[in-house]
């Protein structure tokens, strides 16, 4: 009797995330679906789960998430944040169906220009994107108020730091030797 005397989760809260659930529902499952823009880069990745817009978002959010930990010339940057995009798509085509389309919805919301444009301030490109406003953004959702909103940043989150971290290429930039280091150390 004593946890029905509790409360789990308050109205208010409750109210807020069913609304925002609702209308996360309905822009990402409606016709609002996200259309292709001629400024999207087709990036040629072998990716069994990402479309290109999936691959664009976690590519452009790697890059703003990232962005100390990436190297300085741009083109192992570009490779290393690809590792990064295959490494999330490899770990998302591993999930469940079901989780796999939460995913997908969660995706094409985010790539709504509408709600690209309210909440990383650029509706056109992701390449357009402030990083400053896409790290306030998802600094905000870390703290919110909002379950749904807390969900999709620990998602975002949590895909590129295993992107990243998986990505062989990117070891020499955070200074692990690699496996091998290891292999003459024993155990017991």
């Amino acid at each position: 009797m004593a946890i029905l005397n509790q409360k789990l989760i308050s109205r208010r809260t409750l109210v807020k995330t069913s609304l925002m659930g609702a209308v996360f529902l309905y822009l990402s499952t409606s016709g609002c679906q996200a259309k292709d823009d001629v400024t999207t880069r087709d990036r040629e990745l072998d990716c069994r789960f990402l479309d290109n817009r999936g691959q664009n978002l976690f590519y452009f959010l790697a890059d703003a998430l990232l962005f100390t930990f990436l190297p300085i010339e741009e083109k192992e940057k570009e490779n290393v944040l690809n590792e990064v995009v295959l490494n999330i798509d490899s770990y998302l085509y591993s999930l469940p169906s079901h989780t796999q389309a939460e995913i997908l919805e969660a995706i094409q919301f985010l790539n709504i220009s509408a709600v690209r444009w309210y909440l990383f301030g650029s509706s056109s490109n992701w390449k357009l994107t402030n990083r400053d406003t896409v790290i306030k953004t998802l600094n905000q959702w870390k703290t919110s108020s909002i379950g749904l909103l807390r969900s999709i940043f620990f998602l975002l989150q949590s895909m590129v730091t295993i992107g990243y971290f998986e990505a062989s290429v990117s070891w020499k930039h955070v200074g692990y030797p690699g496996p091998k280091h290891a292999l003459g150390l024993r155990h017991g």
